[in-house]
């Protein structure tokens, strides 16, 4: 099988870092592995030196013109949904804020043409971030896309090479290309309203394949193949996962090399987690872990501690007082069923 990364990035991010690293745990597995990445023409300029190392790592570089007006994201989003163009046969696309765990042996059914897995392995009615969706497909005129119940993560996409997955990615581009003027530059939308627009054309994967651990993932974590360790919504936390820590990214960024306490972390990725952790489930938790108060709370706590202090101080007090009502413990039991 071969696996596609496409990359865009600059010093000033840590895309380049995270690809590295999901290269790095690709050939701790699959050293034999065809690995083709796509990179822009800017991305290129600034490979070298300590970002040069991931030549070792990948069997053939493609080097894609994209539009000169397009920002880094457009160019990421322009090239993706148009791999098909410069890569030939079938293959897996790898975002780059992934892990690999083992040896990739993909068998898909022929019926496949192409195949992904459920954003969040949930069904868009139970999504977290189902507003949210809908506020960006009604913006890029996609609002059809809701009409059915699944909404796929495009990190990781099974292509197979014939006439209906040309047909497929044709569409996505051209999609993306009309929401990217509608000022929505994510890829997400215009591939699920490809989906759509091709009747079901997408075949929903296991979700070992894109394991999300950030939301949903525990169920797939044991048999993961893939580890898709980033969310943007989880920008104001710290990760759990320590692949994907700020330390790991830095500790890359400043040598260029894969150390070996990172290794020894590739080596027993679905373990790989902070040791304070907590799990976190439930209507009523979730309802308020995802709620713009807690991000409110978190920012205050990293940017403003000594007034997140006395809010905390302060709503010890009431809590305090609440405890002390003998309604208090029955109803904290009532909620958490």
């Amino acid at each position: 099988m071969k696996c596609v990364y496409v990359l865009t990035s600059s010093e000033n991010d840590y895309y380049y870092e995270q690809f590295f690293l999901s290269m790095a745990s690709m050939r701790l597995y699959n050293p034999d592995a065809e690995v083709v990445v796509l990179i822009d023409e800017k991305t290129k300029e600034g490979l070298a030196g300590k970002r040069s190392g991931y030549t070792q790592f990948v069997t053939e570089t493609k080097i894609i013109s994209v539009p000169p007006e397009y920002s880094q994201k457009q160019a990421s989003r322009w090239i993706k949904t148009s791999i098909n163009n410069y890569v030939s046969g079938d293959f897996l696309f790898i975002d780059c804020d992934t892990i690999i765990t083992e040896k990739l042996t993909p068998v898909f059914s022929q019926e496949i043409n192409i195949g992904a897995v459920l954003d969040t392995h949930v069904t868009l009615e139970k999504h977290h971030l189902r507003d949210y969706f809908k506020a960006e497909v009604e913006k890029a005129h996609f609002q059809s896309s809701f009409n059915k119940n699944t909404y796929f993560n495009s990190g990781i996409i099974f292509y197979r090479d014939n006439s209906r997955s040309r047909e497929f990615f044709e569409k996505w581009h051209e999609l993306w290309i009309q929401s990217n003027k509608q000022g929505v530059s994510v890829d997400q939308p215009s591939f699920n309203q490809a989906d759509c627009d091709l009747r079901n054309i997408i075949t929903e994967l296991s979700g070992v394949w894109n394991c999300q651990i950030s939301h949903n993932g525990l169920n797939f974590l044991n048999n993961a193949k893939i580890i898709h360790y980033y969310a943007t919504s989880l920008l104001l936390l710290a990760s759990p996962y320590k692949l994907a820590s700020a330390d790991v990214l830095l500790s890359i960024k400043e040598t260029g090399k894969i150390s070996a306490g990172i290794t020894e972390l590739l080596r027993n990725p679905l373990a790989a987690f902070e040791d304070n952790t907590r799990i976190v489930s439930g209507k009523y938790i979730l309802d308020v872990f995802d709620s713009p108060m807690f991000k409110l709370l978190v920012w205050l706590r990293d940017c403003h501690n000594n007034f997140y202090k006395i809010i905390n101080g302060t709503l010890r007090f009431f809590v305090n007082i609440l405890k002390k009502n003998p309604k208090y413990g029955k109803r904290k039991l009532r909620n958490s069923k």
